[in-house]
Formats: structure tokens, sequence, C-alpha cells
């Protein structure tokens, strides 16, 4: 919401044209400026809640993660995972084809910095592998990219 103390149309015009949603001059009263903050925001969240119902089932062949039900499956299987490694099969479903390093998947799922993090995060790929794959050791659906990272293929 542009706030300005400009009234020409045309500097309305500008505001609204270079990104601003809502565009107000002084002096304004408070409660009018509340009351725009908050149609912002129910239009903000309702069309979040419309991408969010988009990503509430993520699918990689028969690997299926159910947000609303916070289960993984795989051929009709549910799978047990720690919320650590739902965490990150869901940012790896979410970005398929995207290579993200140990350090980026670290730092998006724990949530802190990511330092000497290589190792713990290729042991939760590894225990993730161990449960949704047939074969472990020549993973179907998380792969390497060596010196890089981690993906999963973009179908």
């Amino acid at each position: 919401i542009l706030v300005s103390a400009k009234t020409e149309d045309s500097d309305k015009i500008i505001g609204l044209n270079m990104g601003a949603d809502d565009y107000i001059t002084k002096p304004f009263n408070p409660l009018e400026l509340v009351a725009r903050v908050k149609s912002n925001l129910r239009r903000y969240i309702s069309l979040g809640n419309f991408k969010q119902e988009n990503l509430e089932v993520l699918k990689y062949e028969a690997l299926v993660l159910d947000n609303a039900s916070k289960e993984v499956s795989v051929d009709g299987e549910v799978v047990k995972l720690t919320p650590i490694e739902y965490k990150i099969l869901e940012m790896l479903l979410k970005n398929q084809g995207r290579v993200f390093s140990s350090r980026q998947i670290y730092e998006s799922v724990w949530e802190e910095p990511g330092y000497n993090c290589d190792r713990t995060v290729a042991v939760h790929i590894r225990r993730i592998r161990e449960k949704i794959e047939i074969n472990p050791k020549d993973p179907k659906y998380i792969k390497v990219v060596w010196g890089v990272g981690y993906k999963i293929d973009k179908k």
C-alpha cells in the first residue's frame, strides 16, 4: 500500500503501475488504512490458499506426499517419515528438477545456518531412500548430482 502526499491521478497511476496494490493519500483516516490493509490481507490469503490447494498432493510416479494428512505413500503403502525427512522430501517434490545443495536443504528445513551440514543431510537422505526406494543403492526418486546436491527429476 503506497501512502503519499501526491494526489494527482498521474501519480496514483504511476504508483499502481510500479507494483503497489493500493494507494492512499495524506492526510488519511487511520481506520481507512487499517481497512485497506485488512482487505489486501484477505485477498493475499485467499490467493495463497488457492495455490496451497494445488500443492496439497505432490506426486512423482508412485511416490505421493499428501500435505493435508501429512502422509507419504509409495505404491499405495504408507511410509513413516520423521518430520525432518518429511520436510526434505516435500521440498524436493515441490521443486522437481531443481538441484539443492546440502546447505540449501539444511537451511530451508532446519531454518538455521548450515555449517558443515553435508553429512547431516546425507544421513537424512539415506534414511528417506531406505524408506521409499525398492533399492536404496540405485535410487529411483531422490537422485544425487555429484558435487552439487540432490534432486527429484522433473516429470
